[in-house]
């Protein structure tokens, strides 16, 4: 007997959709993923929580329709919803699902197609739940170019910016929200996105002032290499001066606790018999002590906060080259930032000169600390020698 009273079937649905996403591995999915499923599906409850006429059974079924409508993605683009129909039939079947709700399952996953016009409420609030991102704060920054990555990622000839820009213009501006709640909550913000995607549009499109000719030689080539080399060159220099640091300093540490090692072992023992050791001793074991302390401090690695925002790539503000800017970004965030960052020889530039330019900062920190090292080393082996000298002529030696 058909039932639809099986328990927890969107709970079981959704980690099973989970599952397929997860176990996905052949091609970055940017939009079409279990991110945009879950935001999808909470805009649906959201404005069916404000649409009357909606039946308890209706909810559940627009919701399964949701947690399958893009599944079947992860074979292909191409007919993407008939396979998650398909998928989210054998699914259901499979747990005595009745086979009329099915049915409208299956046929609210087909109202996502693009193009398609609803033809009743149900199908209005899922059309809307696809495409709640339009009106979202942050839809430049995450669909916009998420959904071009992943689309590029799939084309021989992949879309320009300026190409994206216009046709998700036309999209935009043809595009309404069925429900009155979506009209309302996100309608506003879709408006914005629309606005902000002109701007970029207007940007990749000013006229840019003609290049003189200049006719090619032999040397016509060697301004950008000669730049190439110079970074090559300056940033080896500086690696090996980081380095040459650090084996100054671990040369100190270990030369100062040799010291410290043996003024305990020789010198103590022998201070009660010997007060006259006493101040050169102390002396000489703080200075290496103070030393040693500062000679560390010249080699303690530094990090920042280990992510460069999609925003800061688009502003030409991150610095992907050094490690501790992007070590806690997703690998798929890294990739699209490095994409964007080869593609743009001034920001691949700028990078290399913010890089070169930290470089030198650290490496002023690490000389300056290892300096002062060697004033105090040689500072306390004065000062141990003079009051050496000085105990000597007390007791009159």
């Amino acid at each position: 007997m058909e039932t639809n009273d099986s328990f927890d079937i969107l709970d079981e649905s959704l980690v099973f959709a989970k599952s397929v996403y997860d176990n996905y591995s052949e091609k970055p999915l940017y939009y079409h993923n279990w991110s945009h499923t879950t935001m999808a599906l909470n805009a649906s409850k959201e404005i069916m929580a404000n649409e009357e006429g909606v039946s308890e059974q209706d909810k559940k079924n627009v919701q399964l329709a949701v947690v399958f409508h893009d599944v079947g993605f992860t074979g292909g683009h191409e007919n993407h919803e008939q396979r998650s129909a398909q998928v989210a039939r054998t699914f259901l079947s499979e747990r005595n699902y009745a086979e009329e709700d099915i049915q409208q399952i299956e046929s609210l996953i087909m109202a996502t197609q693009m193009g398609y016009t609803p033809s009743n409420l149900l199908e209005r609030i899922i059309q809307d739940s696809d495409l709640v991102h339009l009106g979202n704060v942050d839809y430049m920054t995450s669909t916009y170019r998420g959904l071009l990555d992943e689309i590029n990622a799939t084309r021989e000839e992949p879309y320009t910016r300026k190409q994206w820009a216009e046709m998700s213009i036309n999209f935009l501006e043809n595009h309404r929200y069925h429900t009155a709640y979506a009209q309302e909550a996100f309608g506003e913000g879709k408006k914005q996105n629309l606005a902000n995607i002109k701007k970029e549009l207007a940007k990749t499109t000013k006229k840019k002032k003609p290049k003189k000719k200049t006719v090619k030689t032999k040397d016509a080539g060697k301004p950008e290499r000669g730049v190439e080399t110079m970074f090559r060159v300056a940033l080896r220099n500086h690696v090996n001066l980081s380095r040459i640091a650090d084996n100054k300093a671990n040369t100190l540490i270990s030369v100062n606790g040799i010291i410290i090692s043996i003024v305990i072992s020789a010198l103590f023992p022998k201070m009660d018999s010997n007060p006259f050791l006493i101040y050169p001793g102390v002396s000489l074991i703080s200075f290496s002590i103070l030393t040693i302390i500062m000679a560390i401090l010249s080699t303690i690695p530094k990090t920042t906060h280990g992510i460069v925002t999609r925003d800061e790539v688009n502003q030409k503000k991150g610095n992907l080259i050094f490690f501790g800017n992007f070590h806690k970004m997703s690998l798929e965030e890294f990739e699209w930032s490095i994409g964007e960052l080869m593609q743009d020889k001034d920001y691949l530039y700028n990078s290399l000169t913010r890089d070169l330019y930290y470089l030198g900062k650290v490496l002023n920190r690490k000389y300056t600390l290892l300096r002062y090292s060697y004033y105090l080393f040689v500072t306390g082996l004065l000062v141990a020698i003079t009051f050496f000298f000085l105990s000597m002529r007390s007791i009159g030696l």
